[in-house]
């Protein structure tokens, strides 16, 4: 009996199969799209909404020539700072700290601080600084003038702004004007952000004979 060998032969695939294309590629692109749009809108989002500036840990005394300053603490219903009041006169002007911390993530650049609208009656405007406020010999000295500066994640720094009363200012005797925050600007990953910063202490400017109209 004869016998026939053949050698094997490799197994061909049906045409529907072996020409079937290969659609992983673009799926990994499709996903990788998504991915960076997603991630986009979550920054966008992100720095549309944060508010990385906190009020600090630390308070000061308000400074200033012939001034008369009645200062009391509260730490009371949740309310923690003090409180600093001024018989209010055309002209005065005086000077108080307060400290700022980056709650924030990332680091940002505090760029300015105050209101500089001569119409205001009580213009604020910022006049020195110490980024590293704990940095020795300690909190309560190395400030100096004030210019844009840096604030690290978790970091304090002291700021120092003035209070101008103005010459025409008209307010009754035993009326009161409350200044216990100011306006902040301040740059976060590039983008110019605007806030309001409470200072840890309530300025009541009352009125008297030299101010009524």
């Amino acid at each position: 009996m004869e016998t026939l060998s053949r050698p094997p032969q490799t197994p061909v695939r049906p045409r529907s199969i072996a020409e079937a294309p290969r659609h992983w590629p673009k799926r990994v692109l499709v996903g990788a799209t998504v991915l960076l749009l997603t991630t986009i809108v979550a920054g966008a989002t992100w720095l549309a909404n944060v508010e990385p500036i906190d009020r600090g840990s630390v308070a000061y005394a308000i400074t200033g020539r012939s001034l008369h300053v009645t200062r009391r603490s509260v730490d009371a219903m949740g309310v923690l700072g003090s409180v600093q009041t001024i018989p209010m006169r055309r002209g005065l002007t005086f000077t108080y700290r307060f400290s700022v911390r980056n709650a924030g993530p990332v680091p940002i650049t505090i760029v300015d601080v105050g209101v500089h609208d001569a119409r205001e009656t009580l213009p604020v405007r910022a006049v020195a600084a110490k980024p590293d406020l704990f940095e020795q010999p300690g909190p309560a000295v190395g400030f100096g003038p004030f210019e844009p500066f840096q604030l690290p994640s978790d970091q304090e720094a002291g700021l120092e702004v003035q209070v101008h009363v103005a010459r025409d200012a008209c307010y009754v005797r035993d009326s009161e004007s409350v200044i216990w925050r100011v306006p902040l600007t301040y740059r976060v990953l590039g983008v110019t952000r605007h806030s309001w910063i409470d200072t840890g202490t309530e300025i009541h400017l009352v009125g008297t004979r030299d101010t009524t109209c």
